[in-house]
Order: structure tokens, then sequence, then C-alpha cells
């Protein structure tokens, strides 16, 4: 048993060592991670006779099924054979267990893992800052082997992994900011807190990721009023969540009504959102019920010219809304077993938000993944799901932290 929990300890210091590094490369990497706690902790509990097929992961696997069989009314035809939505099919099983993990971890070595979360923490948030202050300079230093041609390219694929970096860190922010205040003094924490806060806000800034900055202020938000409000904050997120789903359509609607020169005169990133929130009205109408398909997104080549003056194709590979994206792949039935997806957690939400620290760590993360899915992150990305789970993970050690309260 001692061997175990060793081993476990180990998996668990070795992926949060890592987290930095697979953060600033731009996330991709935190699948093999994830899949390989969730793949972990699911033996070792089938073995120890503790492995129970629960309802939200039953509802998770349900809403993938759905993906993986609205694939076959898509218009998209993946080059591969071991296609995206089995991945997310495949992956649904290990993102559940990936959570379960950190509850295989020893409590008398949680201490050590909450210091090495703040410790990656604090330094991503300062790496991150000085690289993007710096124009790259540290990303281009490590990885210098690039002909003066590619430079443009590798600028623009750096400014996008180093965005990545910024929505994981978004993420991780409100257990991060919970494990200060439980273990510091008040004018020490409120230090911390200001500066992590600040290298978060001024990368998304300097970065041009105006998801980033909107993420942080709405997750501070929704700390001050979990810590007021702690036993409804979370189910009340989730609510919020489910109907964001539900009546995304809405949205897309209201951005078809809008018209010239109302959306020139908008910043080029809304713009270009609101067109493609416009665009998906009309393929939502035109197959309400099961959607385009899985993926069809990537079929739809339409364009329009920018304000710039460059010709840019209306929906970019992805709507940039969970809810949008939903509704315009896999119709009223995706967005029906997505909401009770998020139903389903409600229940073990509210046996492990039982303290007000909880509450204030699980409302931020709820919040953040809401801001970021409703404006920036494609529904199926594998990285960012992987992301979500592996900072749920984290949060759940807020309840092992020092102090009980704050």
């Amino acid at each position: 048993m001692l061997n175990i929990e060793k081993f476990n300890y180990n998996l668990l210091v070795i992926v949060l060592v890592l987290t930095p590094i697979v953060a600033h490369s731009g996330g991709l990497g935190f699948v093999p991670l994830v899949f390989s706690m969730g793949l972990v902790a699911s033996i070792l509990c089938l073995i120890s006779g503790r492995f129970e097929f629960t309802k939200v992961q039953q509802a998770l696997v349900v809403f993938t099924l759905w993906l993986c069989l609205s694939s076959m009314w898509s218009p998209y035809e993946p080059d591969v054979i071991f296609t995206n939505y089995f991945k997310i099919l495949i992956m649904s099983f290990a993102l559940y267990w990936s959570v379960f993990f950190f509850e295989l971890v020893s409590k008398k070595n949680t201490k050590k893992l909450i210091s090495l979360i703040l410790i990656i923490g604090f330094l991503e948030a300062i790496v991150l800052f000085v690289d993007i202050k710096t124009h790259y300079s540290i990303t281009m230093a490590i990885d210098s082997l690039y002909t003066s041609e590619d430079r443009l390219y590798r600028l623009a694929q750096t400014e996008m992994n180093l965005g990545h970096a910024i929505i994981f860190l978004v993420l991780l922010v409100s257990p991060i900011l919970v494990f200060i205040f439980s273990r510091y003094s008040k004018t020490l924490s409120l230090i911390a807190s200001v500066i992590i806060v600040f290298l978060i806000i001024f990368s998304a800034v300097l970065n041009n990721l105006t998801t980033g900055i909107f993420s942080v202020i709405a997750v501070l938000l929704s700390m001050w009023f979990s810590y007021i409000y702690p036993k409804i904050a979370p189910s009340f997120f989730i609510y919020i969540a489910v109907l964001l789903i539900l009546f995304a359509p809405i949205l897309a609607y209201l951005s078809f009504l809008i018209t010239e020169p109302g959306l020139t005169d908008l910043p080029m990133s809304w713009d270009h959102r609101l067109r493609m929130w416009g665009y998906c009205w009309n393929i939502i109408s035109e197959h309400p019920l099961v959607g385009a398909g899985f993926d069809a997104s990537r079929t739809f080549n339409d364009t329009f010219f920018a304000k710039d003056g460059r010709e840019l194709t209306l929906l970019s590979l992805h709507p940039h809304n969970l809810g949008i994206q939903i509704w315009t792949e896999t119709g009223l039935v995706g967005a029906v077993f997505a909401a009770i997806l998020l139903f389903s957690s409600i229940r073990p939400l509210k046996k492990i938000t039982s303290n007000k620290k909880s509450s204030v760590a699980f409302s931020g993360v709820i919040v953040a993944s809401i801001t970021i899915s409703s404006l920036s992150i494609g529904a199926w990305q594998l990285w960012w799901w992987s992301s979500v789970f592996l900072v749920l993970g984290v949060t759940k050690l807020v309840s092992f932290s020092d102090k009980q309260d704050y």
C-alpha cells in the first residue's frame, strides 16, 4: 500500500512539474498527462474494488457517444483513422478518473503538493509575462531553429501557444488564491494575490487576449459572490452554464440580426465573433434537432472582408462559443445531453464544496470555464478538456489546506 501511495505521489509530482512547460508550449501535452492519471486511477480503483460508474461519468460517456454518432451525418471527413470524436470518447473515461486520482494521494503529502502548485503557478506567471513583454524572446531562444521566412509563422504560433498558457492560468487562479490565503498572513496573501493577478491580466493585455482579461475579472467576482453565499454559489454557476447552452440559439439569432455598419464599428475580434455566431444561426435553423454533425464547422468556407481589407473565413474552424457549437453540430439532442451532464455534477459538487474555501475555489474554476468556453475555445479541443479536469483535481486539494477559514 505504501509503495502504491508513493507511486501515486511521484506521478502527481511529475505531472505538476511538467505543467508550466506544457502550458507554455500550448497545452497539447495536457492530454497524455491527464490520460495517464485517469488510467492509473481507474486501474487502481478496479483492483481495490473502489471503481464505480457514477452518474457524472455515465452522462459524460452518453454525451461523447452522441458526438460520435453525429459524425455519421457530418460533411467533415477526417483524413486519419484515429478521429477526434473517437479520442474524445476514450478520454471521457480518463477525464473523470484523473480528478479522482488526487484522492489516491496520501493526505500527509498534500502540503507538499500545494507548495509545489504555488511555485509552478507563480513561476509560469512570471516567465509568461517576461516572454510576452520581451516579444517572445524566451520561447524563440529555446527553439531557435527557424529560417527568416518562418519567423512570422513562428511568432503567430507562439502568440497562440502563450494564449493557451494564459487561459490555463486563469483556470488555476482561484485555487491558487485560496491556497495563498489559507497559508499566509492577510498582508502577505494580499500582496502575493495582487502580483499573480497582475501578471495574468497584463500578460493577456500584451498578448491581445481580451478573453483572458474578462475571464480573470469574472473569476474574481465569482469568488467574492461565493465567499458571501458559499452554499449556493457553485450550483448557481452550474445552472448559468446550463442556461447558456440551452439558450445559445438566442445569442446566435441576435448576432444574426446585427448588420453593417454595426459590425464594422466594433473591434475586429468582436466583429468576427458576431459574424460567426450569426452565421451559425442559419445552420442551427436548418438542423435544429440533430445539428450538422460533429466538426461540421470546419467545412463551412464562406468568407467576408474585414475592415483591414483581409478576406477571412466567416466560421474560423469553430464558432468560439461552446453552446453555439453544440447546437450547430449536435443540435437540440446534444444540448440536452450537455445539460444533463452539467446537472449530474451538482450533487457531487455540493459534497466537495461543503466549506467556504472549496466553494470559492470551485466557483472560480467553473466561472473561468464558462467565460473562456463562451468566447474563445473550440468545444472539442482535448487540450482544453484536459486542462479543466486537471485544474478540478488541483482544486480538490483545497479541502486539505492548512487553515480552515480565511
